[in-house]
């Protein structure tokens, strides 16, 4: 089977060194090498989270943080506001019915941000008790202002929830620092390792509301996820991923020696390069650029090409995998993700491979 170099919104690239690990005979997770492990892991992501607080780890896909944050923070009618600019918003809006909150979707369209001036009238005149918001939003190439964001809803004492699934680790988010009170993120994006976890960070106000909800939850309750990762010796309530924790424990360490900063500056000078080499191409990108995305570029199909033939070509004949549109945007945009281990190789390679696709 012929490796792929996989520039989509997830899974991504995992580094040759991450993948040893990933490969090696899982530990124990009732060990002390575990402990040490993940006390490990558990401290690399309070530093990339920006956290006092504490990160809880769950056998999970991104959705199910999202997930865990809703049956774990409220209770049966709710009200909150889902602030949504596309198909990630308007799932984290569908698992708070299916949880039966009084969820509100404000639409701000696809290919938009957040109007700011829009949510603040919302959050000023609606009574919300929380606000649940996407950082980054890959089915669409946009990344919302979260700074500004949660500044607004703290001014009407409104907890703030954001899905930072393809975000953190890859571009800034300041969780304490901006007064954020849930993050959750995932091991298969800017975090250079393969699927299987969930992190889910709360701020103590969400602590608080956590003491009080009545929605059910079994498998992913964070009250005794924290417990666990208070214990001297930390570990999980069930058997975690634990292949996937030696990967992202090993992966995280490579971030922060790299430096955060380091892959910020990376991933914005990545993100100007493609779009400037989409544009050269004379293709037009689906987003304003001041809210385009560092992290994946979503590029309107022209009318003579399929989106489906695009995606073929780069796959078959150069070995780059890039992805389609999705809801109202499929077959009208491809999207190529340049988010967590992406070498300047790769990189030329799939800009190489889209222009062979356009002009070949």
């Amino acid at each position: 089977m012929k490796e792929m170099i996989l520039m989509t919104p997830g899974p991504t690239m995992v580094p040759e060194e991450v993948k040893k690990v990933a490969g090696a005979q899982p530990l124990h997770h009732r060990t002390e090498e575990f402990y040490e492990l993940f006390s490990n892991l558990n401290r690399n992501l309070k530093e990339i989270f920006k956290t006092k607080n504490e990160v809880i780890t769950l056998t999970s896909s991104g959705t199910g943080g999202m997930e865990a944050v809703i049956a774990n923070l409220f209770s049966t009618g709710d009200k909150v506001l889902v602030a949504s600019i596309g198909y990630f918003g308007e799932r984290f809006y569908d698992i708070a019915k299916a949880y039966g909150l009084d969820a509100e979707l404000q639409d701000f369209g696809w290919g938009n941000a957040v109007d700011l001036n829009v949510l603040e009238d919302k959050l000023r005149n609606g009574n919300y008790k929380a606000l649940l918001v996407t950082h980054n939003e890959t089915s669409t190439g946009v990344t919302n202002n979260v700074k500004e964001i949660a500044k607004i809803a703290n001014r009407y004492g409104v907890v703030v929830i954001v899905d930072a699934v393809s975000s953190l680790g890859g571009i800034p988010l300041e969780m304490d620092e901006w007064g954020i009170d849930g993050v959750i993120t995932c091991s298969q994006k800017c975090l250079m390792s393969p699927p299987g976890l969930s992190f889910v960070a709360l701020s103590e106000r969400a602590w608080k509301m956590a003491e009080t909800s009545n929605l059910p939850k079994y498998y992913f309750n964070l009250k005794k996820a924290r417990e666990g990762v208070l214990k001297l010796n930390p570990d999980t309530p069930a058997t975690p991923a634990v292949s996937t924790i030696m990967a992202v424990a090993k992966a995280t360490n490579m971030i922060l020696e790299f430096g955060l900063d380091n892959v910020y500056k990376r991933q914005a000078t990545y993100g100007k390069r493609v779009r400037e080499y989409v544009k050269n191409l004379g293709l037009e990108l689906l987003p304003e650029e001041d809210i385009a995305s560092d992290l994946i570029t979503a590029i309107k199909v022209p009318e003579k090409y399929k989106a489906s033939e695009i995606i073929n070509h780069m796959k078959e004949k150069h070995g780059v995998l890039i992805t389609g549109g999705q809801g109202p945007l499929k077959g009208k945009i491809i999207r190529i993700g340049h988010m967590g281990y992406v070498t300047e190789e790769m990189l030329t390679k799939t800009l190489e491979a889209l222009k062979d696709a356009i002009e070949g």
